[in-house]
C-alpha cells in the first residue's frame, strides 16, 4: 500500500514544509536552447516531488523566491496542494 508522501512528513504542530522539502532551479538543455526547471525534492530521500518549467532567468528567480517563501509559511500538505496544480 502506497503512503502519501505529504502525510508521512506531517505532525500535529505547525511544521513548515522547509523542514522536509527543498527547491532549486535546474538548468539544462532542451532542443539546443537553455531551459530552467523548478525542482522540489524531499530532504529524507532526495526524491523529486515537483518539477515544472521555470521560464527565463528573471522569471525563474521570482518563482524560486515565491516557492522558498511558501516552503517556510505552509505545511507540506498545503504546499503540495497548491504547487502540484502547476506541474
Amino acid at each position: 500500500m502506497a503512503l502519501d508522501p505529504a502525510a508521512s512528513m506531517q505532525s500535529d504542530a505547525f511544521d513548515p514544509a522547509s523542514n522536509h522539502l527543498d527547491a532549486r532551479i535546474d538548468l539544462g538543455a532542451r532542443l539546443l536552447r537553455r531551459h530552467r526547471d523548478l525542482v522540489v525534492t524531499r530532504h529524507d530521500t532526495g526524491a523529486e516531488e515537483l518539477r515544472t518549467d521555470a521560464g527565463e532567468q528573471e522569471q525563474a528567480g521570482r518563482l524560486l523566491a515565491q516557492v522558498h517563501s511558501d516552503l517556510h509559511s505552509k505545511t507540506v500538505v498545503e504546499f503540495l496542494r497548491e504547487w502540484r496544480i502547476i506541474s
